[in-house]
């Protein structure tokens, strides 16, 4: 009490808030409590909430906390109270017995999406999206992420990571906000790996339409794989989307002259009772395959499925030229 006095323009209280010196905080300590008597400072009761804090004295800390909240025109914004308030539930929570520590939890995820909606400085938002995965909030972390993919240079990172957590969180509509932007601000082999991933959840989510629409971008690209682009067909089939199948298989045969694509292409003509259309693929491209006992076998079993006789002899004929008595 005497040093309040006796020490000229607060000297000792600047010095405490400076930060600069390194004091005896137990002697500070007892200066600042007696300055309170005198004085409400909330400057003052902010040191000792922030050092109860880091001594893990939460009781304390949590004590002068409701001191400042009732305290008015305080120069703290409520923001800033929050993040005190979760500095101190974060401890409390590491110290908490385990039957206690759910009840905590929710309140830090509360005051966590509170922050996460009004913060608007980076650093802050970054340390709001590392404290919610800590504690595996998901869906407060997407929100400090997508906030993130909107401030400073490392956008696409945030792009990324938010994405991740879309998916997690099963919110696709999200998810492929943040896989289009990813796919429009790419290039080469990332696009390529950006739309593949894009067509890839779109099947797994059920989404024809978004499947249809990536889909297609992939096979324009030629960068594309078998199970692509079954799963392309296998999506037009289920809704007896023929001529889509048709069209998938057949620009995947176009760009690869693969036996397999031929195949599929036939199949699905036949499924869909386009004897015509089966008919020109077989003399088109269907002689070529010829020499693959394989193929040669499906080829003379499809005009047989036609009930073409001309065919089916064309193709005999050219089968015993090229095999002679073998079976």
């Amino acid at each position: 009490m005497l040093a309040a006095f006796l020490f000229p323009g607060g000297e000792i209280t600047e010095t405490i808030l400076s930060g600069k010196e390194n004091l005896n905080f137990g002697l500070s300590r007892v200066y600042i409590e007696s300055l309170l008597r005198i004085k409400k400072d909330p400057k003052l009761i902010m040191v000792l909430i922030k050092n109860d804090i880091k001594s893990g004295n939460i009781k304390e800390a949590e004590k002068f906390l409701k001191e400042l909240e009732k305290m008015g025109n305080i120069p703290v914004s409520r923001r800033e109270l929050l993040k005190i308030k979760l500095a101190i539930l974060e401890e409390k929570y590491s110290q908490a017995a385990p039957n206690e520590k759910n009840a905590i939890k929710k309140q830090i995820k509360k005051t966590l999406k509170y922050l996460a909606l009004t913060n608007f400085d980076p650093e802050t938002v970054k340390n709001i999206y590392t404290e919610s995965l800590k504690f595996g909030f998901a869906d407060i972390a997407y929100l400090a992420a997508d906030k993130l993919t909107n401030m400073g240079k490392d956008s696409v990172n945030w792009h990324k990571k938010a994405l991740k957590l879309a998916v997690i969180l099963k919110n696709y509509d999200e998810a492929f906000k943040h896989l289009n932007f990813l796919i429009n601000h790419s290039t080469g082999r990332k696009k390529l790996e950006f739309l593949r991933r894009a067509f890839r959840l779109s099947v797994a989510a059920g989404d024809f339409d978004r499947g249809y629409f990536y889909g297609e971008q992939l096979l324009k690209s030629g960068n594309f794989s078998r199970k692509d682009v079954n799963n392309l067909i296998n999506m037009a089939l289920a809704v007896k989307d023929y001529n889509s199948a048709f069209k998938y298989a057949y620009e995947a045969f176009k760009a690869t002259k693969e036996k397999y694509y031929f195949k599929k292409t036939v199949e699905i003509a036949l499924w869909a009772g386009k004897k015509e259309l089966v008919k020109h693929l077989i003399i088109k491209y269907g002689m070529h395959y010829l020499n693959d006992p394989e193929m040669a076998l499906f080829l003379l079993k499809t005009s047989m499925a036609l009930n073409d006789r001309n065919l089916s002899l064309q193709l005999a004929d050219k089968a015993v030229r090229i095999y002679g008595g073998k079976r």
